[in-house]
């Protein structure tokens, strides 16, 4: 593994941050890390002898109460040494000088050397340290490392209509300052340091006045991951109308060009020629709000990897986020081939039947371009393509019987084809067609593609490999190693994510001669996992960390692509795959 996997995370005194902050906040932020330490760490609490959520509202108030330095250590004193004897066994074993271990998020300076906890609780929770549970059931850890939700995380599902309480609300921030400080692989990559972030969140929390706020604050926290899989997040939302203000929809198809919207296609006619609005246009601002201001607002809600998937999730027609209006109209400055004018923009709202019908016949008249047989795709002659969308098709209908025998016949054509196309732009419908056949008849033995890693439950908060050959590919498997000879194409964009992204980099490996095109991707491989709030709301965020062989960023980077192509905006608005046909390009020149 690269280095990049070995340097552990630059550790700094929590104390060098407060020099602006209260001791409300300080004490806060301490009580939090110790409460998750204890939670991950201590056995009482790890095996459920002792429920986290009920420990944590018991010395709330105590914590509360705290005026002082002294009266704080006091109170982590007695919460610590309340909980069940630490066994009297040997200590744990530790961590394996195992090079391929992450430790970049190890964050231990707050409890070994800070001067605002007393040597005293140091001594502690070092104890809880080295006689640490270790054992495989963890109470609040996920069993399996696919396993989504989080367990034992009560919902706490207050009326919608209720600010959450007072010491509700900090539970919710310490839950998730312990997700991202133990089952968060990617906090080393944030782009926020996340102490900061959290004493930052802290004051927010505390002065949060309303649901609508809350569940702000709560996207506001979930956007410092840098993580597409936390994207959903704003899906659970109960105030997401209020919150992005997209209850009007423009009146033109659109996507997001160097952080402006270029209008690609009318829909409804009228309201654009009042507008004056022609496809090709590119709108600079929004009510006297410059659209790259818009997306900048967008960014601190909306978690994403990196700028090119927030620019692509930010054109999809139904979310409508960039279009924020309290009223059907929008003052609009417009860009037309260098050439700028201001001109006000008429929206459409739900009650705007006709309107609404013709939005519909826009988008659902549009062909699909999934096929609903059995049978192989041509694009040309020879040349096979293959959506990692539309595979279940070849089985939907096959007895269990006869799947192998029906898979190696449609394998065996495309061994003999002249060229492959894969279109990784969309989330597989059948995991077991790359990882299982495909590797079945072009892989190699032992086919490592990257490395996965998962919470390492002997040191919670460090990640180890998984080791078990059946998550690269399925060793009762003897694979043909079939020598392809024709050419292949894969393609990517920022739809590919996730488990699109692994099977990406698994058809890299199976054809090492092929050629990955596109544009940069989600940058959201490993396992979605899910964590319940109060509220009753579910935080996602991407619980294991995936790299390539050779150690290199997976998450925010993306897949490694050969050629990246970024459609100009005279490619776009021409029409077309631009990708697709550069992959034809790509067979006929090579």
């Amino acid at each position: 593994m690269r280095t990049i996997l070995l340097v552990p995370c630059f550790l700094f005194f929590a104390s060098d941050l407060f020099s602006q902050s209260d001791f409300d906040t300080r004490k806060k932020f301490y009580f939090f890390k110790t409460w998750n330490y204890l939670k991950y760490y201590h056995p009482g609490i790890a095996t459920g002898k002792v429920e986290a959520d009920s420990f944590f509202l018991r010395y709330w108030p105590l914590i509360s109460q705290a005026k002082d330095n002294k009266s704080f250590n006091k109170v982590l004193q007695q919460m610590t040494g309340a909980l069940p004897r630490l066994p009297r066994t040997a200590a744990a074993k530790p961590l394996p000088a195992e090079q391929q271990i992450m430790k970049q998020n190890l964050d231990t300076a707050w409890c070994t050397s800070d001067p605002f906890i007393t040597p005293a609780v140091q001594k502690q929770l070092r104890q809880v340290f080295i006689h640490r549970y270790t054992d495989t059931g963890h109470y609040y850890l996920p069993e399996k490392n696919y396993t989504t939700d989080v367990p034992h995380e009560p919902a706490y599902p207050f009326a919608d209509s209720l600010n959450i309480p007072y010491e509700y609300r900090m539970l919710a921030l310490a839950k998730i300052q312990g997700a991202v400080d133990y089952l968060f692989p990617h906090k080393y990559i944030m782009d926020s340091k996340w102490n900061t972030a959290l004493l930052h969140f802290i004051t927010l929390f505390t002065r949060c006045d309303s649901r609508l706020q809350y569940e702000q604050l709560l996207l506001n926290v979930t956007a410092t991951f840098n993580d597409t899989h936390a994207w959903y997040f704003n899906e659970g939302m109960k105030n997401r109308r209020r919150i992005f203000r997209n209850n009007f929809y423009p009146p033109f198809e659109y996507q997001v060009f160097d952080s402006k919207i270029l209008v690609t296609g009318i829909i409804i006619e009228e309201l654009c020629n009042k507008a004056g609005i022609q496809k090709g246009d590119l709108i600079t601002s929004l009510d006297g709000i410059s659209v790259h201001e818009r997306i900048r607002q967008l960014s601190q809600l909306l978690s994403a990897s990196n700028i090119n998937v927030l620019w692509y999730r930010l054109a999809k027609y139904t979310d409508n986020f960039l279009f924020a209006a309290d009223k059907p109209s929008v003052s609009i400055q417009v860009d037309r081939q260098g050439k700028t004018f201001s001109s006000g923009l008429s929206l459409i709202q739900g009650k705007d039947t006709g309107y609404v019908r013709r939005l519909s016949q826009y988008f659902n008249t549009r062909p699909s371009l999934k096929r609903q047989d059995d049978q192989l795709t041509y694009l040309d002659s020879g040349v096979v393509y293959l959506n990692i969308n539309n595979t279940f098709r070849f089985i939907e209908h096959v007895p269990d019987e006869r799947l192998d025998a029906v898979m190696d016949s449609l394998l065996s054509i495309m061994a003999q084809s002249k060229a492959l196309i894969f279109d990784m732009r969309d989330y597989p419908d059948w995991p077991g067609f790359a990882f299982t056949y495909l590797y079945k008849k072009f892989g190699k033995k032992a086919n490592i593609y990257g490395w996965y890693y998962e919470v390492n439950k002997q040191y919670v908060g460090t990640y180890t490999p998984l080791k078990h050959t059946n998550d690269y590919f399925p060793p009762a498997i003897t694979p043909e190693n079939f020598a392809y000879k024709g050419k292949v194409i894969i393609i990517v964009n920022p739809v590919t994510r996730s488990m699109s992204e692994w099977h990406t980099m698994n058809l890299q490996k199976l054809f090492p001669n092929s050629i990955t095109i596109g544009q940069q991707t989600a940058g959201a491989d490993g396992d979605y996992k899910r964590m319940n709030l109060p509220g009753n709301y579910a935080m996602p965020f991407t619980g294991n960390a995936i790299f390539y062989p050779d150690g290199a960023q997976a998450q925010r980077v993306g897949v490694r692509i050969d050629q990246p192509l970024y459609p100009s905006m005279k490619e776009i608005l021409t029409g077309g795959d631009i990708l697709l046909n550069k992959a034809l390009q790509l067979i006929k020149e090579r």
